[in-house]
């Protein structure tokens, strides 16, 4: 067997003791465990939480986006029947009557030879 030599405060160890080594792999009791499990239970749950509330937020947001959508779609259609409706030719007639326009007589046209409209 081979002795070791160890040169230590003479108030540390007394004569006749083992110095304590210093331990390259620490070891962990119950108590930090548990601490470390309640830990990271705790840290689940609030990530828990935080995902939940985010997605009932965003579940929300959505909701409105399609309500704006679906009253958007509605204005549309009603304004396309408004545009047919001022288009139509009953609408322009009724317009020029209060607009004081007189309806032409005397319609002439201008007859050119050839097809110009081909060119």
């Amino acid at each position: 067997m081979s002795r070791y030599l160890t040169i230590t405060n003479s108030s540390s160890v007394q004569f006749g003791e083992r110095k304590r080594s210093i331990d390259s792999s620490p070891k962990m009791g119950r108590v930090t465990l548990s601490f470390l499990l309640v830990a990271l239970v705790c840290a689940a749950g609030v990530f828990y939480i935080f995902e939940v509330n985010n997605l009932a937020t965003k579940g929300y947001e959505i909701r409105n986006l399609e309500n704006q959508l679906s009253k958007l779609k509605k204005e549309n259609e009603n304004l396309r029947i408004q545009e047919a409706e001022l288009k139509s030719m009953y609408k322009i007639e009724e317009k020029t009557r209060d607009l004081n326009m007189v309806v032409p007589k005397d319609v002439s046209y201008l007859n050119l030879p050839g097809d110009m409209a081909m060119r």
